[in-house]
Order: C-alpha cells, then sequence, then structure tokens
C-alpha cells in the first residue's frame, strides 16, 4: 500500500515536471542570433587581405577629381567677325559718352609698366572666332615675372560674340569655378560695360576677366599677386 502511493506520487511529479517543460517551450521562444552576429562568428578573425578591383570594375573618376574640364555639350558654333563701322566725324548727342576711336593698346599697355610679348598660348576668344588670327594676343610681364594675358578684338557684333563666349564657358566650367560675377557696369562718366570674371583652378591658376565695351572684347588672364597692376590696366583700356 505504501509502496503504491510512493509509485503515484513519484508519476505525479514526473507529469508535472513534463507539463511544465512543454510550458515553458510555449511562452519563451529560443533567442534569435542576429545575422550579423551569426555570419561574424562564422569568420575567421584573422584578417583577409583586400582584393584590388579588376580594371573593369574601377570607377571612372568623378569631374571633381579629373585634372581637366569634362563638357557635357558641345561647344557653340564659332562666330565670325564683322569689321568695326568706322568712326562718325559727328559729336556724340548731348549726355551721350563719346566713342573713342584708335585705341593703341599696346602703347597703354607698356605706359603702364608692362612688357607685351607674343605667344602661342591660345586665349578663350581664339576659340569661338572663326578666324583666331583676328584675335590679338599678349603675355604681359612685369619686370621680368609674368603678370598674365591679354587678348581682344574689335568687331560690331561684338555683343553676340560675348553671348557665345558665355554659352561656351557653360561647357568649360568645373565644378570648383568660384568668385563669379557677371554684371552690367555704368562708371561715371564712362561708357556701359560687360563685365564676366571668375576663377577656375582646373582651367588656369590665373583668374579670368572679361570686358566687353563698345565695339571691343577684352580677356585678362591675370597671375597670382598680380592683381593691382592688372586691374589698373583694365581701367585704362576701357576708359
Amino acid at each position: 500500500m505504501q509502496h503504491s502511493s510512493l509509485l503515484l506520487t513519484g508519476g505525479f511529479l514526473l507529469a508535472t515536471l513534463a507539463f511544465g517543460a512543454a510550458d515553458a517551450l510555449l511562452v519563451e521562444p529560443f533567442p534569435v542570433v542576429p545575422a550579423e552576429q551569426e555570419s561574424s562568428s562564422s569568420v575567421s578573425e584573422v584578417p583577409a587581405e583586400p582584393v584590388p578591383p579588376s580594371p573593369e570594375e574601377t570607377p571612372p573618376p568623378s569631374p571633381e577629381e579629373s585634372s581637366t574640364p569634362l563638357p557635357e555639350t558641345p561647344m557653340p558654333e564659332p562666330v565670325e567677325i564683322t569689321p568695326p563701322p568706322e568712326p562718325s566725324a559727328e559729336p556724340p548727342p548731348e549726355g551721350a559718352v563719346a566713342k573713342r576711336s584708335g585705341i593703341d593698346t599696346l602703347g597703354i599697355v607698356t605706359n603702364q609698366g608692362f612688357t607685351a610679348e607674343e605667344t602661342t598660348q591660345k586665349s578663350l576668344l581664339s576659340a569661338i572666332v572663326q578666324d583666331p588670327s583676328q584675335v590679338t594676343t599678349r603675355v604681359l610681364l612685369l619686370e621680368g615675372d609674368r603678370a598674365g594675358l591679354l587678348a581682344w578684338i574689335e568687331t560690331s557684333n561684338v555683343k553676340q560674340v560675348f553671348l557665345v563666349l558665355k554659352e561656351s564657358l557653360h561647357t568649360l566650367f568645373s565644378p570648383e569655378v568660384r568668385d563669379l560675377l557677371d554684371e552690367i557696369q555704368a562708371p561715371a562718366g564712362k561708357p556701359i560695360r560687360n563685365f564676366l570674371t571668375f576663377f577656375d583652378p582646373q582651367l588656369s591658376e590665373e583668374r579670368f576677366v572679361f570686358i566687353r565695351i563698345r565695339e571691343r572684347l577684352y580677356e585678362f588672364h591675370i597671375a597670382p599677386g598680380k592683381d593691382e597692376a592688372m586691374y589698373r590696366l583694365v581701367e585704362e583700356l576701357t576708359e
């Protein structure tokens, strides 16, 4: 009797433990190992040697890393230069600024202390006209050091040339272009002029300045440290 009671009690305890274990399985799920932890645990701790990308997988350099501008649009058609009109002998209307004819550009350059030397260096103006020989280009030296470059043309359709120049610059600008200024200036007692300047280290270490005044369009390249002398020349040539 006592033996039967002990067997019955032991069986009851075993059944209780079994139901408890089953209940625990239903209520508390097994912890899930995150994918990152699982993958990291299966990888050896010894760092693998980096595999260089194949030439086909190597990405092309971005425009910021490129050493040359990468135009995405074609350059505008070169402009045909027409001769400037003959100066009129009649006096200008009252209040108007008289046109300055017969400008001695190289004489003014010399008077400002510069030495002008012929050069094979191409200006941006020579790239937008049909006949580059109509563009006069000189390297400017100041006390033996390069101060910059001066190029100019004189034509009756100078406004058209200036517009084409601005269109072409949009295809040449790199993402690093800065200090861009494009405005119409009306200095007191002087004719109205278009003034465009910018600095783009991908194009040149020199600043670019373009001025359209009367029938002339000037292109200046200003070397670092020569700003004051070059801007004095700009003012003298645009009187």
